[in-house]
């Protein structure tokens, strides 16, 4: 009760600032980056403006992923959901595509030549699938669901 008192007496009243001080804590974190992290990029940086300035050259990792044998082994085998199938496909697409080869989503063959309709719809399938796949979050049953949601069935005459 002497609080209350000297509190009135005084006429002003001292305010918590635990929680602000948390939340400006907790935003700085989410912010930040990793030391360890800034340091190796500013290494590679260093690296790098060397390099363009001395006329030297620069050795860069590239992260290996898994081999086109890997990924159509991957594709092609058994026993796979929806949910499987179609992302073992997009990444063998991904990666067929990034080594320069054609998208495997296009019609090609001896007499055929795909158009930039083609191409744009193509794109426009492996968009869609994947957007499946991300809405899936993982459950084979979701994604085979989003699927069925967006396709569109064309009636046979």
């Amino acid at each position: 009760m002497e609080e209350k008192e000297q509190k009135s007496v005084t006429g002003t009243e001292v305010e918590d600032m635990t929680p602000d001080y948390l939340a400006a804590i907790n935003e700085l974190k989410q912010n930040s980056v990793n030391r360890e992290d800034y340091d190796k990029l500013k290494a590679e940086n260093k690296k790098l403006l060397d390099s363009i300035v001395n006329g030297t050259p620069v050795e860069v990792e590239v992260p290996q992923g898994k081999s086109i044998e890997e990924l159509r082994a991957n594709y092609l085998k058994e026993d796979q959901s929806n949910l499987e199938y179609i992302t073992n496909a997009l990444k063998l697409r991904e990666a067929l595509m990034a080594e320069g080869k054609p998208d495997p989503f296009l019609p090609i063959g001896e007499q055929i030549l795909p158009t930039d309709e083609d191409v744009a719809k193509a794109a426009h399938v492996a968009e869609v699938l994947q957007e499946c796949v991300d809405y899936a979050e993982g459950d084979s049953n979701v994604f085979t669901n989003e699927l069925q949601r967006r396709l569109v069935d064309v009636k046979i005459r």
